[in-house]
């Protein structure tokens, strides 16, 4: 006999592991299936670190940051762990993508401040500036590995049932419902979520119109602080950008965006690529005089981007999506989850800027980090 599900989730990671809890904690029967072991480090959403933060160019997504905000820290009241760190975020490079951002927090009455050189470098001594930077205080740092336990944990104490090491093979649409096939069994749902990341294209395969995603391998360094201080996250809007904030270890994690080789998520290397290494760790020593020059580790992650960093969120038929979240998209899972949870039980989206057909927007995007 088959088992039969309100939905069924395609895909805990991130964003996966998100609406499993949304869907869960309003009622529904929801069957979240992934093919990886829980904090596996062949996706996307493995670590202890990422940014929150509010600072962005575009309005819509500084509307989704706050309510995503808003609602991790709801999350980090409701369980034994620190999810979120409040440590401001700064944001320096380019000037006409400093106004952009300026002119997104003013649109959102976001408050921020700006910093002169001398200024910057007396409230982060640990930064090198050489020109104003932006301050936005309520940034921070989510801790991702527990932030997914208290998704998990959340949706199974709300009945939601997780198969982890259970590869789906195929997802076809009946006239009443979803029927999703794996190497162990078989299960129907009145809807199928699809948040596979980088085997988005392979698992979607014609059910829905997906735009081209890219799959890049970017990798990161830890760094050990010379001396106690505080590090903010920080972002550098440049040719090549870089972002950096503090684990919770005590390291500071530092990395390029946008910078690594289009993979194969089945057969790449976790391999650091010395090229784009060398020019890591040579933007470090100029501009994080606050840390060892020599990183103590590293890792590799997989972006998996729809076209210009948007997001790809849309539902056709029995089938919805929610892709392309690659290198700006942990810290909006909150208010995603919802959505997506939202629109695949029947709930439209207004006004949704993800759609699968895209206007004119993407014509005008910034960097999103």
């Amino acid at each position: 006999m088959t088992d039969s599900y309100d939905v069924v989730v395609v895909g805990c990671g991130g964003a996966g592991a998100a609406t499993t809890w949304w869907l869960a904690r309003n009622g529904f029967r929801v069957l979240a299936i992934d093919r990886f072991d829980a904090h596996h480090t062949r996706g996307s959403s493995h670590g202890r670190e990422r940014i929150v933060r509010l600072a962005y160019g575009d309005p819509v997504y500084v509307a989704l940051a706050q309510e995503s905000l808003r609602m991790w820290h709801e999350l980090d009241a409701s369980v034994d762990a620190t999810l979120v760190r409040t440590v401001g975020g700064v944001d320096t490079g380019f000037s006409d993508e400093l106004e952009q951002v300026a002119r997104g927090c003013d649109w959102a009455r976001v408050p921020y401040e700006w910093l002169d050189p001398d200024a910057a470098r007396r409230a982060f001594p640990g930064l090198h500036f050489d020109g104003r930077a932006l301050l936005q205080r309520d940034a921070g740092c989510v801790d991702a590995h527990f932030a997914l336990d208290a998704f998990e944990q959340s949706a199974v104490a709300d009945g939601a049932v997780i198969h982890r090491s259970e590869t789906v093979t195929g997802i076809s649409e009946q006239p009443a419902s979803v029927a999703v096939t794996t190497d162990r069994g078989s299960y129907r749902g009145d809807s199928v979520v699809v948040t596979t990341g980088a085997w988005a294209a392979a698992t979607i395969d014609g059910l829905a119109p997906l735009p081209p995603i890219t799959v890049t391998r970017e990798q990161v360094a830890f760094f050990r602080p010379r001396r106690a201080m505080s590090f903010p996250t920080f972002i550098d809007r440049r040719a090549t950008s870089y972002y950096g904030l503090p684990t919770p270890t005590g390291l500071l994690k530092i990395g390029e965006h946008y910078t690594g080789p289009v993979v194969d998520p089945e057969t790449y290397s976790a391999d650091v690529e010395p090229r784009t290494w060398r020019r890591l760790l040579d933007w470090v020593r100029h501009n994080v005089p606050g840390v060892e020059p020599e990183p103590v580790d590293h890792s590799t992650c997989l972006y998996a981007s729809g076209p210009d960093e948007d997001f790809v969120v849309d539902r056709q038929g029995r089938v919805t999506v929610g892709v392309g979240l690659g290198g700006h998209g942990f810290k909006f899972l909150p208010i995603l989850g919802r959505r997506l949870a939202e629109i695949a039980t029947g709930t439209p989206w207004t006004d949704n800027p993800f759609r699968f057909e895209r206007g004119p927007r993407l014509a005008a995007r910034s960097l999103h980090k």
